[in-house]
């Protein structure tokens, strides 16, 4: 049983922290509403109040969807509706609905958060020890929130008490470096009070694997590499986590217990549900089929030596998918080779039911996501159930060989058998071990793995970012599936001179981060100040 998505808690929660519809984002009133005489009282009114916080936890972002969609920022795959990401196009502005979202939605999670720890030392009766956990996993929500805010903006306003309209209306934005050492500081102080592990009743409540992730998380986009992995080494030193032998299965939500998921969003069939299963699903199976990878990702994986597709003898053109690694089959459904409850999926027009253009049943690429899919879910897939990982252990150890590489630490085969050898040498993927120990060397092999492992969970924008590559990677020309072997009297659809189809010419402005402030909070709040770069 999910205990922080049973129903009752998580209907509760939902009515004792909802909010009113002020215009302003920071003020969520009625306040004095939530600590009434008859609440606060209780061990059950802590949970309840607690479910409520996870419940209000989708304000990650909008939705934990974006986990995924946030690849289509990147050059790994593009939404259907192309412009509604604008952070690969060169359109953002401080008026884009996304920008509003994400700020309206984080401090949403955050006055849950404040709401939560102004109020849970009033029961008198809550033994202190579950007092100090439950005050810890929701100190690390809100860190956990800063820390992603930290990525879009830089400095923002640190809210970390309850707000009255009037002191909501005046805030001003602390700078990047106060947010980062409070997000720190944090995560820091709530580790012991978290659990190592949780029964399966409790499976999705945050654990200690889960604060040091995001510490070093952090730490690695502040460049501190010492440091973070000395996080991510306490997170290897716990030996809770391991890597599990299926790949598909951790997020189709077969093994969502799995000791490699350290930090999921929990969701449930019908009662606290996502549209994730809708959004990226084929049309053929009833889906939108919202995210579309660029051949450039699909070229990415190696053949089954460890090679790339233009070194390797095994590579066939013509069956391009054979003496693959796993994972491509496993990520991205591929045209004519992949089938789903019994069809086979299809990308290019001429052998789809519309037959006649790019957006319907081929998508935008011709290549659909598969990673996520639930395919023997019979249900409505508006309210699917299946959980979204953000933190794996596969990530702690790619990210840890990251940062002793940047360290300019001895690089021996013991460190990669520890590291980059456990995750592609799980059972259902068996690519062949990495022997380089040259940093050089090594550093493309590691970028090409985080790469292919962490596709579609959110990173890829956040990676080509620190290692300083988004402008020269995303600057450029992308396509879609191979159409014709004679590109030069081909004419139905534009293609480039390999024959594939040509989609768009992405922009990534270095000027873009961090995001501006929503104009709409400029408005109200004449003390927050635009950021320099806008």
């Amino acid at each position: 049983m999910k205990l922080i998505i049973n129903r009752i808690l998580f209907s509760i929660g939902l009515v004792l922290l909802s909010t009113s519809c002020e215009t302003d984002l920071l003020d969520k009133q009625p306040l004095d509403e939530l600590a009434s005489e008859n609440f606060w009282i209780t061990e059950n009114d802590a949970k309840l109040a607690l479910a409520g916080v996870y419940n209000n936890a989708d304000a990650w972002g909008g939705h934990s969807n974006f986990i995924a969609m946030f690849d289509a920022c990147t050059d790994n795959c593009i939404r259907t509706q192309i412009h509604s990401y604008p952070f690969n196009l060169g359109t953002l502005t401080p008026s884009d609905g996304v920008i509003l979202d994400y700020w309206n939605s984080s401090y949403s999670h955050i006055t849950a958060c404040n709401n939560f720890l102004e109020n849970i030392d009033r029961i008198e009766e809550l033994d202190a020890s579950k007092k100090a956990e439950m005050v810890a996993e929701v100190r690390f929500l809100r860190a956990f929130a800063y820390y992603n805010m930290s990525q879009y903006w830089g400095g923002v306003p640190l809210v970390t008490s309850m707000l009255s309209m009037e002191e909501a209306n005046s805030v001003t934005s602390e700078t990047k470096e106060n947010v980062v050492s409070f997000v720190l500081s944090e995560l820091t102080a709530i580790a012991p009070d978290l659990p190592v592990t949780r029964p399966a009743s409790d499976h999705g409540r945050i654990i200690r694997g889960a604060a040091l992730a995001i510490k070093g998380r952090l730490l690695m986009s502040e460049e501190d590499w010492s440091g973070a992995a000395g996080s991510f080494k306490e997170v290897m030193d716990l030996e809770a986590h391991s890597i599990d032998p299926g790949y598909m299965e951790l997020f189709n939500g077969v093994s969502e217990q799995s000791p490699e998921i350290i930090f999921s969003r929990k969701y449930l069939d019908n009662e606290y549900s996502n549209p994730l299963q809708l959004y990226i699903r084929p049309n053929v199976d009833g889906g939108w089929h919202w995210l579309n990878p660029f051949q450039n990702l699909v070229d990415a994986y190696l053949c089954v030596d460890g090679k790339t597709i233009d070194n390797s003898e095994l590579y066939d053109s013509i069956n391009p998918t054979e003496n693959r690694d796993p994972r491509l089959l496993y990520s991205i459904y591929y045209p004519a080779v992949s089938v789903i409850n019994g069809s086979t999926y299809h990308g290019h027009p001429d052998s789809t039911s519309t037959g006649d253009e790019f957006g319907e049943d081929p998508g935008m690429t011709g290549y659909c996501v598969k990673k996520y899919v639930d395919e023997p879910y019979t249900g409505d897939v508006y309210y699917g159930g299946t959980d979204v990982p953000i933190v794996r252990y596969a990530e702690i150890l790619l990210s840890y060989l990251e940062c002793k590489i940047k360290s300019n630490d001895p690089i021996t085969q013991d460190l990669l058998d520890q590291t980059i050898n456990l995750v592609r040498t799980r059972e259902s993927v068996n690519m062949p071990v990495v022997t380089e120990t040259d940093p050089a060397g090594l550093w493309e092999i590691l970028k090409r793995e985080r790469r292919i492992e962490l596709v579609f969970e959110g990173l890829r924008y956040w990676d080509l970012v620190r290692w300083g590559e988004a402008y020269e990677v995303m600057n450029k020309s992308f396509y879609g599936m191979h159409l014709t072997w004679d590109p030069e009297n081909y004419d139905r659809y534009t293609v480039g001179p390999r024959g594939h189809y040509y989609l768009a010419d992405l922009v990534f402005r270095e000027s873009d981060l961090p995001w501006p402030f929503p104009q709409d909070e400029l408005d109200i709040n004449s003390n927050l100040q635009q950021k320099d770069n806008w």
